[in-house]
């Protein structure tokens, strides 16, 4: 214990905790910018790092991010991020009412609390699922890749051929360079550069903060060149962390949403805080305040996005699967560095992993207190003018990806896909499904390919065993299910029709 503490506390990791926190918020509350916006963005300043501190520096930007797009959620009725989408259902209406300072530290309290909750399920949790992945094998690992693609895919929803092919070609782009298995080159059309394949860090770095930032040109040029301003003043709160005991009930239940949809790969914080406001308004003894400025429409919402935060890390420390396009930028991170997550990090011996889970309580704790000190501030970094703020954001990532092996080309790799990123956004092409592909590429076929030699080229390998049967065929059923919805759906409204009298 008090070598994990001594790992975790000290300076170099409490500066980078409170770096992230600080750029993770300020990003946050720009309308436009998403939380997986502010972690590329932070990724090529972890370049150089050690682990420890370039994750400590990755999860403040995550944990900030998520807090920091309520503040132009509740001031200007603008969420900074989708996560803050429930919140400027009532906090919008609570800042016209003069109440702008109260809802804002409703928010900071409801996030802090859903994220210690969500860090201490981490610390809890992912140890005991690390000693039964132990006896998991290359099928079972096969079959939960595919399960994290089509958990992906599947929230395409309407565009389920769109996520389905943009999870294909980050597959086809994985295959670029050695073999794993027999190290031959492929797909490198005679280019030496391309031999180590396509660096997913420089590749997340197109796709979410360089073409992001092309979107945002456009935008820009089409309106007009104008800083954002807020339409109501701040407030002074009234509201102490003791108050937040009369909506222990609403936490509780956000914090358990936040945690089991972040455990679930391809959800997220926007899908819990959906259902944390949604089950907040029908257990409410005054769900008519709801949607006219009420304190719970608040809190539950903004823990139920924080709440995600730790979950998302068990599937990615445990298994090395991404739930989420934030958990495949830091996997990146990671691979970079030479770690390999899985269950072996959770061994005797082994702090690193105890260190990171044990760091998340302090960034949070940390993130209450910038929160609660430097709100006026944050209030007004995010009326950065976009001229001065995009040309920063695209310094930090030419720097950044040049960084990673110093090479040119891992620049000329950025601007493609930061075309690429463009183009998708253009044409409504989902690119986390790309992104996780690309990232679960490798983990695929290596476990694929061993599992067919070992069963001496048996295709039903996978259905011998009843792990694996059952997840492939849950993966199955993910990609199916929009469809049936839709088919479901239509039979509905045509029965509608019928039963309608003439």
């Amino acid at each position: 214990m008090l070598s994990i503490l001594s790992e975790i506390i000290n300076a170099q990791n409490l500066l980078m905790m409170n770096v992230g926190i600080f750029a993770g918020i300020i990003i946050g509350a720009m309308p436009g910018l998403s939380v997986t916006f502010a972690v590329t963005v932070l990724l090529t300043l972890s370049v150089g790092l050690e682990s420890i501190p370039g994750m400590y520096l990755l999860l403040g930007a995550y944990v900030g991010g998520t807090y920091g797009g309520s503040i132009t959620a509740i001031l200007i009725n603008t969420p900074g991020t989708p996560n803050a989408a429930a919140t400027v259902l009532d906090g919008y209406p609570l800042a016209k009412q003069g109440r702008a300072g109260d809802a804002l530290k409703a928010a900071l309290y409801g996030s802090t609390i859903g994220g210690l909750l969500s860090a201490a399920a981490l610390i809890f949790l992912a140890p005991q699922l690390a000693k039964i992945v132990e006896v998991v094998a290359s099928p079972e690992y096969f079959a939960i890749c595919l399960f994290g693609l089509a958990a992906t895919i599947s929230l395409s929803k309407d565009n389920i051929i769109k996520g389905l092919i943009s999870a294909m070609l980050g597959l086809l782009f994985c295959c670029v360079g050695l073999d794993p298995a027999f190290a031959t080159t492929r797909m490198i059309f005679g280019s030496r550069s391309l031999v180590a394949g396509f660096n997913s860090v420089t590749c997340m770095l197109g796709l979410f903060a360089l073409s992001q930032v092309l979107f945002e040109c456009n935008a820009a040029r089409k309106a007009g060149d104008h800083a954002g301003t807020c339409g109501i003043k701040l407030t002074k709160s009234t509201l102490k962390l003791l108050d937040m005991l009369k909506y222990w009930k609403t936490i509780l239940k956000s914090s358990i949403f936040g945690i089991i949809i972040g455990a679930i790969p391809g959800t997220g914080g926007t899908v819990s805080a959906m259902f944390s406001y949604n089950e907040a308004r029908r257990s409410s003894k005054h769900p008519e305040e709801f949607g006219k400025g009420s304190l719970e429409g608040v809190l539950a919402p903004e823990t139920g996005n924080n709440a995600v935060t730790g979950a998302t890390m068990i599937p990615m420390l445990v298994l090395g699967i991404p739930g989420d396009a934030i958990m495949a930028i830091m996997l990146g991170a990671l691979t970079m560095q030479g770690i390999t997550p899985g269950a072996s990090l959770f061994k005797a011996g082994s702090i690193w992993v105890y260190a990171i889970m044990g760091g998340l309580i302090l960034i949070n704790l940390f993130m209450l207190l910038q929160g609660s000190l430097f709100i006026k501030l944050f209030v007004h970094v995010s009326r950065i003018p976009e001229n001065i703020l995009l040309p920063c954001i695209v310094t930090l990532c030419m720097m950044g990806a040049f960084a990673i092996n110093n090479n040119l080309f891992q620049n000329i790799v950025l601007v493609c896909f930061a075309l690429a990123g463009y183009l998708m956004k253009k044409f409504d092409i989902p690119s986390i499904p790309f992104v996780i592909a690309l990232v679960l590429g490798s983990l695929c076929e290596t476990n694929l390919r061993r599992s067919l030699t070992v069963s001496h080229g048996d295709p039903f390998v996978f259905f011998k065993r009843p792990i694996s049967c059952v997840v492939l065929l849950v993966s199955i059923a993910l990609l199916f299910y929009p469809f049936i919805e839709k088919g479901i759906r239509m039979l509905r409204e045509k029965r509608a029709k019928e039963n309608t009298p003439k």
